[in-house]
């Protein structure tokens, strides 16, 4: 296979790219690399991007492909021009299939490993639709096919969960982590007291090539009657631990953020924090954390209303860190509250950070381009903390936190420019 020295995701290459820029810059210039033209080609690409280190993008469609009898999604590669300016290449990877044996409509990220294979999830897809989670291995020789593998079939009875639509994590030794929406035997919640809350499931290797991957449900969410229901979209793991947050639940059932940990191979959950709605509601993109381990995500409504726009709040960016005596409670910091106006709003997606601090991510409505008038064009937004600025002349770094943690848990290096 394919050996490539590290992945990350296209979102970070964004960020540092933003954060070499001097502060005083011309506008800057959007460049469409593909537009989607449904059916054969695909379209909704719901998830984010990742990126080789090549500088090629690989993403999914969540509906479409080459086979009209079955637009179940694809998994495309784009590949920059040979010369700037030129066009960028994109090549369909995948057609999913549906059906018993293959997945359907995939909704998350894609994870790589340091093989250059990539794992993803499909919401639905297998006999009773339930999802499932599979591998694309890069051909052996340029220009042959990708394969796909089907690693799990989630079970009928909803038993280990269903419908998987978040990214995969990797551990330092080679586990999957993943949630499902729904499923487990969690059904403290009115909305998922049929169907169950969810749950985080852990896939390890097979011992052997070509054996079976084991799956194990690690934590079913509403197995109380405070707890987070309807996990979001993908984990963090630091230093043996998984962090993640629910969109519904808690105390005020407007979400939480979580821990699982493990002793002595058992894994328990922590509520680190129950959202209000006055700072922020639902949390849906999964958290990234700093050397300091301090967690960064965004809540998609509370904080300010518009009725224009997000009438059910305009969503945040919030700070959750961690205590200085242990047994202390964390702490949430509202770093800043969407207005729904030309600052955005409703953010879906996890956040980046770069060395001085600053974030960057994206908002589904509100912008300056409100040219239907519907309020959900969306923005690119950064936020900058007082005491982050750039020193002029001085180095500038990006710390790449990718999905396979090395097996010290220590912070990556920084690549500075």
């Amino acid at each position: 296979m394919r050996k490539q020295p590290s992945r990350s995701s296209s979102m970070l290459i964004l960020a540092c790219a933003l954060a070499l820029m001097p502060k005083a810059f011309a506008a800057p210039v959007e460049q469409v690399l593909h537009s989607f033209l449904g059916g054969t080609d695909g379209y909704n690409p719901d998830g984010g991007l990742v990126a080789d280190a090549a500088g090629n993008l690989y993403g999914t469609n969540t509906w479409g492909g080459p086979n009209f009898a079955t637009p179940y999604g694809t998994v495309f590669e784009l590949t920059p021009p040979a010369a700037a300016g030129g066009d960028w290449t994109k090549t369909v990877l995948y057609s999913f299939q549906g059906g018993p044996n293959d997945g359907a409509t995939p909704f998350g990220t894609l994870t790589f490993d340091k093989d250059g294979n990539l794992y993803g999830t499909t919401e639905a897809g297998g006999p009773s639709n339930t999802g499932t989670v599979f591998e694309l291995s890069p051909p052996a020789a340029p220009g042959d096919d990708w394969t796909e593998t089907v690693l799990y079939i989630f079970p009928a009875d909803a038993s280990q969960g269903y419908w998987p639509f978040g990214k995969l994590t990797f551990d330092g030794i080679g586990n999957l982590y993943g949630t499902t929406q729904f499923g487990g035997t969690g059904k403290s919640g009115i909305a998922c007291s049929i169907n169950g809350c969810g749950t985080v499931f852990q896939l390890k290797p097979p011992a052997t090539a070509g054996g079976s991957w084991t799956a194990a449900v690690l934590y079913n969410f509403g197995s109380l009657d405070t707890d987070g229901i309807e996990p979001g979209r993908g984990l963090a793991f630091r230093l043996g631990s998984l962090y993640g947050t629910t969109m519904s639940g808690g105390t005020n059932n407007n979400g939480t953020v979580f821990r699982l940990g493990q002793n002595q191979g058992v894994w328990s959950e922590q509520i680190l924090y129950s959202f209000t709605g006055a700072e922020g509601a639902n949390p849906i993109g999964r958290l990234i954390y700093d050397s300091a381990g301090n967690l960064y995500g965004t809540a998609r409504s509370g904080g300010n209303v518009n009725s224009a726009t997000c009438s059910l709040g305009c969503g945040a960016v919030f700070e959750i860190s961690p205590p200085t005596k242990s047994g202390d409670p964390w702490t949430e910091t509202t770093l800043y509250k969407f207005t729904g106006g030309g600052d955005g709003g409703s953010p879906y997606t996890a956040v980046l950070r770069d060395t001085l601090g600053r974030l960057y991510g994206t908002s589904t409505a509100g912008g300056a381009n409100n040219w239907n008038a519907t309020g959900d064009n969306g923005t690119v937004f950064r936020l900058t903390r007082p005491s982050s600025r750039a020193t002029p002349g001085k180095k500038r770094c990006c710390t790449f936190f990718t999905e396979q943690p090395p097996t010290t848990e220590a912070s990556p290096p920084a690549t500075c420019f």
